[in-house]
């Protein structure tokens, strides 16, 4: 007789793992599940760099421009903490945040003045700064006149590969089966009682399924019926090498016009002595493509990092504009002003979806509130906005 598992996770990133790793975990708000009885399955390797939680670095932050997402930042905190335990590598070093620029630019990821209105009605401390200033302190230079920019000091890096590493040897300590190189290739549901899994390899039967899997979701639920509306970012990313080994950054984000070419927007983090030391991680905050499916993908050019290398010549000291080690991450995002989609798929109260871009900082509660919805069927936190 064929076994039928609790819970199928189909997709082993970062919210994949982290629902196995709260699934079976105590302190879940949830039943806790056998790990006999929950299975991840990843279409390639497990910690590949394929799609979205590809790369080695991402920005852990609390500022946004709205109360909502910021809330949920300082809930994903504690789970931060309890994660850690589980672990002597330090999963986030707490640099701080920078953000500066022109303070009347939106972007998906917020602006200056909305951003300063959310943490004043937070009580989240920052320290406000001149365009001198952010040259002085943070090692930046030709930074217009007219920008100015704040310093958080509870930001931080997130060290990716410890991440998954740590969701994954917990998941597996617990006992949850792991299958990789197996694609999904249909899911079939009786909309409340019962799944299969069809993969490349072999069935699985189970009783409720999470979906992680980014740019792949409307792939796997279109037969159901569904489709989320959702457009796939490409994104690039490189390396630049400190010409001086003394210099430093906070994690950081410039808000600036958008030119002729592009939109304008770059980031970018500390030396990770995990990944590439003595070189700095700067990108992009545009997408050199937009697709609707994952099977567009083509890989990018040299002139889809000519924007991220001229900003690191004009404006950050030390650092020789040649990009190096690049590489690619592809995110679903929502159209629209939704962040992302959480939430149990309609007529399909056993099937919970997540995807979006940005998220990395919510990891450990992300899967947490996974997990409470596909074994409890509700969560304690307020995912209205995140409603599909």
């Amino acid at each position: 007789m064929a076994k039928i598992y609790e819970l199928i996770i189909v997709g082993g990133g970062l919210i994949g793992l982290s629902t196995a790793y709260n699934a079976t975990s105590f302190f879940g708000g949830h039943t806790v599940l056998n790990g006999e009885d929950v299975l991840v399955l990843e279409q390639s390797s497990f910690f590949n760099q394929l799609s979205s939680s590809a790369e080695a670095s991402r920005q852990f932050r609390f500022q946004y421009n709205n109360d909502f997402m910021t809330n949920l930042v300082i809930d994903s905190a504690p789970e931060w903490k309890r994660l850690q335990k589980q672990t002597v590598t330090e999963l986030i070093s707490y640099v701080g945040s920078l953000w500066f620029g022109d303070p009347e630019i939106p972007t998906t990821e917020g602006g200056i003045n909305s951003a300063i209105d959310t943490m004043i009605r937070m009580g989240i401390p920052y320290q406000y700064l001149t365009a001198q200033k952010i040259e002085d302190w943070y090692q930046f230079k030709n930074i217009p006149d007219d920008y100015i920019g704040f310093f958080q000091a509870s930001g931080g890096i997130i060290n990716l590969p410890a991440t998954l590493r740590t969701l994954y040897n917990v998941a597996h300590n617990n006992g949850v089966h792991f299958k990789e190189h197996n694609l999904v290739t249909k899911i079939d549901s009786d909309g409340c009682n019962e799944v299969t899994v069809t993969t490349n390899k072999e069935i699985y039967h189970g009783k409720k399924i999470v979906m992680a899997v980014g740019p792949y979701t409307n792939r796997l639920i279109s037969p159901l019926g569904i489709k989320l509306n959702l457009e796939i970012w490409d994104m690039v990313s490189a390396y630049f090498r400190k010409k001086n080994p003394e210099i430093n950054y906070p994690t950081w984000f410039a808000f600036q016009k958008p030119n002729s070419k592009n939109s304008n927007l770059y980031y970018g983090f500390p030396e990770a002595p995990w990944k590439n030391p003595g070189y700095i991680r700067v990108a992009p905050d545009y997408p050199f493509k937009i697709y609707d499916s994952p099977d567009q993908r083509i890989p990018p050019t040299e002139s889809d990092f000519e924007g991220t290398s001229l900003w690191v010549e004009n404006h950050m000291k030390h650092l020789d504009p040649e990009p190096k080690f690049i590489s690619t991450c592809m995110l679903a995002m929502p159209k629209g002003e939704k962040p992302f989609y959480l939430d149990s798929l309609p007529g399909h109260p056993n099937i919970v979806a997540y995807t979006a871009g940005w998220g990395a900082k919510f990891t450990p509660l992300l899967g947490k509130i996974c997990s409470q919805l596909a074994i409890s069927g509700h969560t304690f936190y307020d995912i209205t906005p995140f409603r599909i």
